[in-house]
């Protein structure tokens, strides 16, 4: 029996690099956060590497950590960068077998518009989809949606548990083998592998199905 083990690599690059100051770098892009092609050669790169995996972190709102204006304005990696979902998206056309995962919070979002984009992003890559879930930590980010205040902790935990579970629900509106594409018969799909979650609890009401 063999004993050897695999160690599971996950490459975890900002666009400009994790240092404050690494946009300085002589051999780093300074626009590192929004140049699609810096972001290719790094997924490229790390797809050759075997790596198992590309990880974009994300946040909801500009951080400036209560520096103030003038040192914030020195800071790379927390002013700009792509939304994660939209890049991976791109980045699933130019890789082959990397990992694409991406931050997404369930407090900013909703069930169904969450589960239909990672659904989308696992179509576009093969299978080769993942969430980092999160419920978001920074205060900022609710100013940006609306709310004078961050949801607390116990409450966002709570939602994101229900969150979690109307997903999971949508991704299994259809069974793997529903969709028959019958052009002699006319069947789409067979009807009996369609199952619509009808989920009403604390915090969502969500119908269903999912159209991914």
């Amino acid at each position: 029996m063999s004993t050897k083990k695999q160690l599971k690599l996950g490459a975890f690059l900002p666009g400009s690099g994790h240092h404050v100051a690494a946009w300085r770098h002589p051999n780093t892009p300074a626009d590192g956060g929004l140049n699609f092609q810096h972001y290719k050669q790094l997924a490229q790169t790390a797809e050759r590497g075997k790596f198992d995996m590309l990880f974009l972190a994300d946040g909801l709102a500009v951080w400036d950590r209560g520096q103030g204006t003038e040192a914030f304005s020195r800071s790379g990696q927390f002013s700009v960068h792509f939304e994660p979902l939209t890049l991976l998206s791109a980045l699933s056309a130019v890789t082959e077998n990397i990992g694409l995962v991406a931050t997404s919070s369930t407090t900013y979002d909703e069930p169904f518009h969450l589960a239909r984009k990672f659904a989308s992003l696992d179509y576009l890559s093969g299978g080769r989809a993942g969430w980092n879930l999160v419920t978001s930590a920074a205060e900022a980010a609710a100013h940006n949606f609306s709310q004078e205040n961050h949801l607390e902790h116990s409450l966002r935990y709570e939602r994101a548990r229900e969150f979690v579970d109307v997903v999971t629900k949508l991704w299994d509106s259809w069974e793997d083998d529903a969709f028959l594409h019958n052009k002699e018969s006319g069947i789409y799909f067979d009807a009996e592998k369609l199952h619509i979650p009808h989920h009403k609890g604390k915090y969502f009401s969500v119908r269903g199905p999912l159209n991914v």
